[in-house]
């Protein structure tokens, strides 16, 4: 052998250490990222954080998820985390970062305490990793995220989407062979790449140079070059491969020995062929355990299979010292590479695999705290037990629904619908039985966000059923799947077969509840599109239904007729929806009770009453999250994003929405959230991000969804005007502001954003006059209506609308009454409370005033209003114009800093309170007039004042004065 042991070196990865680096050095000071590392089982992704962060200053926690039998523990990696955590806390720390948080109990029974609502625990564990960051900062590793649950993902993006400035760093790693089409791991990445603090390592094979070096440190000399070619080509650069090749050569050979493996099967299994037989058993039986396992199971389970129970710790660490196991706080077991289990397994006869499986289910029966429903469905599925598969896997579903986590719960039903033909009679009951599991299955993954599954699920129910004998149940089967069809094709138009079959299949039963459901249906696909007959169709509901005598069927028509009527008649639209709500929830109806919620939200936007519909609406939105509602729940989150946004209450509509991006909704929720999370980043400086989430938009919803189009317009211009395209954006926005087919009163909404962009590309383009407003002109004589006729957001703020139009227009045209038509403006959006608009505006008119003549002194206090509005809100681009502004024209855009009583400064002590006040505005720059104005007194009482300051500081000018209050010399 050239060395004593062998060296495992670190080769090549330089960049991608450096990179790393990086990033860690950036956490330490207050700069949190996530980082996701790429590429096959073996390429070195653990081992490339391992090197990186084992010299670091972080403290460096680890979470694995972990695969079995397709089934998936909700939050594993996160209760792996903090148990990592937790082992290495002591007594104080842990106090300190548990207090208030009882409720990660949930995860950590260890802890005691009750459980929690699992939709905060991703809110207890934000709040646990920000603390134990804050006490050093801290690298959260993340293994095998392919195999993660969907539950621990959502956590994943909440953790990311709060990033700010934390000393943190979120890093996972992620296999590329273990992701076929449809892998939920695929969406959750789609969505992290539009997160400004979110990055990706993909790792790819060693080189030739980066190959020698691995094999020259295991080997303790200089490799031959043919021996080095010919490892390369073999393991094709993988460096765990490389290391397996390798493992027993001397480094004098000049070839691989004829023995080594080429497959890849066989490179994996070099290692565990060197252990003794008994070891090689052990870990054959770990691999059937399909999940890291104690020490005290794989000991009962080994010594059933005829191993001595004493000597069992002796084989593992045999196995641990040959690199083929690893053990986890010292008393739980897995593979160092995990793929070694899966070759392991696949090596096991049937029957052998079969015996092992059963001899888990006998242990882990008599330990029911080291197992869950979904492990025993998986053993006994692979055992052979297959009704013993079908009740457990309803139980893990049970378990799962009240965890609130609707996908694993779809993945338990859908395991007991595969299995249900083999099930015995006895226990999968009838045919009635199955159409009902299918049933319960299909709304669930409706909740999931998979309507491909609902159609195919749906499908199959409405084939078994006797239409004619259950007519009802047909009903509500059809209408699902209609719903299914609609969201799984990217809506663009609705295909209403099944509604109008469900009602001709109710026409002998008149006053069913499925009749009158199968019609709120149809209206509301109807008034969605701009169909005729829609409002007939929900009156009609609303009569079948009372007929009915069914308190469900009536929330649901009477959510339908809100839905007609939410524009035209909005305090009928309010009442429905307030009784539909009322109705939906005696019943246990979540889906009616969300949809009355967006319906009532329309009603109080056409109201006017804005506030009340964006605190209303995010209140059903928590509520009904917390209630383990579908995706549409975020149609609220979504609703009331935008009217926060243009009510100026941003931090309150951040908060939100960060909790609604981290779920990762698909379809038309998915993206109404991700249009307002652009709109606000945009207005917010942050351009990158805005065009990642308007991005994912597009690719959530068809770009000609109606019911969308004037949100996206918006968010479109907008966005392509803050990337310096303003002109494309006109040309984009053109045809996109109406649909002959589907005129919209939202329609209006688009108009000023639209003349904004005109004005911008005239202002570019050197432009005045008509001609430089033909674009919108032409459009507001082509409009279908009087522009802004229907008052939807309140007579207040469709003033303010036509007053922005008639505002940018004559900005458009340069002409001469620009800041009087401004100020219009700014009276308006202070009436109907747009702190958005009214500081845009206040910026707006002291642009055309200073330019039509005005002195600095006369447009200080509406550049300064507007600089205050636009610092509480964070909106960087309009700072930046408001300073830029400033300083042209030379206005201190300073606020007053109240100067506080020092009784250790004789000079200021001797000061009034009113004296105190005025001097606070000297420090700031502000004339006498300007101090006058605000304080509202004459000029002749501030030179009153001032001259007393100047008295009793002992100072002799204004600056001297000011200079002393800030507790610096006046030349400074």
């Amino acid at each position: 052998m050239g060395g004593l042991r062998p060296d495992h070196r670190f080769a090549g990865r330089v960049a991608e250490q450096q990179f790393l680096g990086e990033v860690l050095r950036d956490a330490v000071a207050g700069r949190p990222r996530a980082i996701v590392v790429h590429g096959e089982a073996g390429i070195g992704k653990t081992r490339l954080i391992r090197e990186t962060c084992g010299g670091s200053q972080l403290q460096v926690l680890w979470g694995s998820c972990v695969r079995f039998g397709g089934a998936s523990v909700p939050f594993a990696p996160i209760i792996g985390l903090l148990q990592d955590w937790l082992a290495r806390a002591d007594t104080g720390e842990r106090a300190e970062v548990l207090d208030g948080l009882d409720g990660l109990a949930a995860l950590l029974p260890s802890l005691g305490g009750s459980t929690v609502a699992t939709t905060r625990l991703p809110v207890l564990v934000d709040l646990a990793t920000n603390r134990i960051a804050k006490r050093r900062p801290t690298v959260l590793v993340v293994d095998d995220l392919q195999w993660a649950d969907v539950a621990s993902l959502d956590v994943l993006s909440y953790l990311i989407a709060g990033f700010r400035d934390q000393p943190l760093v979120l890093i996972a790693t992620s296999r590329t062979e273990e992701r076929p089409e449809g892998h939920p791991l695929h969406a959750w990445l789609a969505d992290m790449r539009r997160m400004p603090l979110y990055s990706e390592i993909r790792l790819e094979p060693l080189d030739l140079d980066a190959t020698s070096a691995q094999i020259e440190g295991l080997l303790g000399t200089a490799p031959d070059p043919g021996l080095v070619a010919e490892v390369l080509a073999r393991s094709d650069g993988n460096p765990y491969l490389i290391e397996l090749m390798v493992r027993g050569l001397s480094g004098s050979e000049r070839t691989l020995p004829a023995i080594v493996p080429v497959a890849l099967r066989e490179a994996l299994l070099a290692a565990w062929h060197s252990l003794s037989d008994e070891a090689r058993l052990v870990t054959r039986i770990l691999a059937v355990g399909g999940r890291p396992t104690s020490s005290a199971v794989l000991t009962e389970v080994a010594a059933g299979h005829g191993l001595k129970a004493d000597l069992i710790g002796h084989w593992l660490s045999e196995a641990q010292d040959r690199g083929v196991a690893t053990a986890a706080g010292g008393s739980t077991w897995w593979f160092r590479h995990p793929l070694l289990a899966e070759v392991l397994y696949d090596g096991l006869s049937p029957d052998e695999a079969a015996d092992l499986h059963a001899r888990y289910i006998r242990v882990l029966d008599e330990r029911p705290t080291e197992v869950t429903a979904a492990d025993l469905a998986v053993h006994h599925e692979k055992a052979g037990d297959i009704d013993a598969t079908y009740r457990w896997s309803l139980v893990a579903a049970d378990q799962a629904a009240r965890l609130r986590a609707p996908s694993e719960e779809a993945i338990e039903l859908r395991r007991a619908c595969a299995v249900w033909q083999s099930v015995s009679p006895a226990v999968r009951g009838t045919l009635d039985d199955r159409i009902g599991l299918l049933r319960r299955t299909g709304l669930v993954c409706d909740r999931a966000g998979r309507p491909d599954v609902v159609v195919t699920l749906l499908t199959e129910a409405l084939s078994l059923l006797d239409q004619a004998q259950d007519p009802e149940l047909a009903c509500e089967l059809m209408i699902v799947l209609a719903n299914g069809r609609w969201q799984s094709t990217t809506p663009g138009s609705a295909d209403l077969e099944e509604i109008h079959a469900a009602i001709a299949l109710t026409e002998d039963n008149p006053d069913s509840a499925g009749r009158a459901r199968a019609f709120a249906e149809l209206a509301e696909y109807e008034d969605m599109y701009g169909m005729p007959d829609s409002t007939g169709h929900a009156e009609e509901s609303v009569r079948v239904a009372l007929r009915s005598g069914s308190p469900a069927a009536l929330g649901r028509a009477l959510c339908a007729r809100a839905a007609v009527y939410d524009r035209t008649a909005p305090l009928d639209s309010l009442a429905d929806a307030d009784r539909s709500e009322q109705l939906a929830r005696s019943c246990g109806d979540l889906d009616t009770s969300v949809n009355a919620g967006i319906w009532r939200f329309d009603a109080l936007h056409a109201l006017g009453r804005r506030g009340d519909a964006a605190d209303v609406t995010r209140a059903a939105y928590q509520d009904a999250v917390a209630a383990g509602a579908g995706i549409w729940a975020y149609f609220l989150a979504y609703q009331a994003a935008l009217e926060l946004i243009d009510l100026g209450r941003w931090n309150e509509c951040r908060a939100m929405l960060r909790s609604a991006v981290a779920a990762r909704c698909n379809g038309i929720p998915g993206a109404g959230i991700r249009l307002a999370a652009s709109l606000l980043a945009v207005r917010s400086g942050r351009i990158e991000e805005a065009r990642q989430h308007f991005d994912r938009a597009l690719e959530l919803v068809s770009e000609d969804f109606n019911p969308l189009r004037p949100v996206m317009t918006v968010a479109g211009i907008e966005l392509m005007s803050a990337e310096g395209h303003v002109a494309d954006a006109v040309s984009w926005a053109r045809p996109r502001l109406s649909v002959p087919e589907y005129p919209e009163p939202d329609d209006d909404e688009a108009l000023p954003v639209y003349a904004f962009a005109a004005a911008e590309t005239a202002r570019d383009a050197g432009q005045h006059g008509l001609a430089a407003s033909e674009s919108v002109d032409s459009v507001l004589a082509d409009w279908a209506w009087e522009p802004f006729a229907h008052a939807l957001g309140g007579v207040d703020a469709q003033a303010m609308k036509r007053a922005l139009v008639a505002a940018e227009l004559a900005r458009c045209r340069n002409t001469a009454d620009q800041s009087d038509l401004w100020r219009q403006v700014i009276e308006t959006a202070s009436t109907a409370g747009s702190r958005w608009h009214e500081a845009v505006a206040q910026w707006r008119c002291a642009e055309a005033s200073l330019t039509s003549g005005w002195p600095p002194s006369k447009a200080a206090d509406l550049l300064r209003h507007a600089h205050l509005r636009a610092v509480e809100l964070g909106a960087r681009p309009l700072q930046t114009e408001i300073e830029s502004l400033a300083r042209r024209s030379k206005i201190d855009l300073s606020a007053p800093i109240p100067v506080v009583h020092d009784a250790g400064d004789a000079r200021l002590a001797a000061l009034t309170e009113r004296e105190r006040e005025v001097l606070s505005f000297l420090v700031a720059g502000r004339s006498n007039g300007e101090i006058a104005k605000e304080l509202f007194i004459s000029d002749k009482t501030v030179s009153v004042h001032v001259s007393n300051i100047l008295r009793k500081t002992g100072t002799t000018s204004r600056v001297a004065a000011a200079a002393l209050a800030e507790r610096r010399p006046p030349g400074q």
